[in-house]
């Protein structure tokens, strides 16, 4: 059932208009980067003493518990609070931008050639890696808040959990983002290949 429906939305999305993508996957940029600058300013005020991938891969509760009271003695908890809210903006940015920056990638190929086939299922392929890293980012914000309901008595059971899915997103998102490149790659290569073959014949 999800299948379908994931693949449903795809497809209404490669059947858009091209114009009406092209804006759509602009305007998706604009939003991403504008939550992110959000994001980013309320992590720094935070005082979260490491950055993003120090913090969420770190697989030690000893090692959260002393971050989060780095934050209580900044009296500044409050605000991490805040970004974990922040954050859902964000994620709702990401898979926005990967399901629309991927499919354009995927129509940039058109299955025109061998090439543009690769295009084409990378780029589906992209948007979905990319829907599933945000995914576990859904994930690890709801793993961050059952910490944070006991800052100082974390278990590490859940500080596992919690960095394996900041693990699995990077890896996913790392994926995603290798496979739109070379998506893109293939698919200007199966058009300069058509333009060259069509010129031939």
């Amino acid at each position: 059932m999800e299948y379908k429906v994931g693949n449903f939305m795809l497809n209404r999305l490669l059947r858009m208009p091209l114009f009406v993508h092209l804006a759509a996957t602009f305007l998706a940029f604009l939003g991403f980067h504008w939550i992110k600058g959000r994001l980013d300013a309320s992590y720094a005020a935070s005082l979260y003493p490491v950055d993003y991938a120090s913090g969420q891969l770190a697989f030690d509760a000893n090692l959260i518990e002393a971050y989060y009271a780095h934050m209580m003695d900044a009296g500044t908890l409050h605000i991490y609070w805040q970004t974990q809210f922040l954050d859902f903006g964000f994620i709702a940015a990401v898979m926005a931008v990967s399901l629309l920056l991927g499919t354009l990638a995927a129509r940039l190929g058109g299955k025109i050639n061998l090439l543009g086939v690769w295009s084409w299922h990378l780029g589906r392929a992209a948007a979905i890696l990319g829907v599933c890293g945000a995914s576990f980012d859904v994930l690890e914000n709801l793993l961050s808040f059952g910490m944070l309901v006991r800052p100082d008595a974390i278990s590490a059971s859940l500080a596992m959990i919690y960095s394996a899915a900041a693990a699995a997103k990077f890896i996913l998102l790392t994926l995603a983002m290798l496979a739109v490149l070379i998506a893109i790659l293939t698919g200007v290569a199966a058009r300069l290949n058509l333009a060259i073959a069509t010129r031939r014949s």
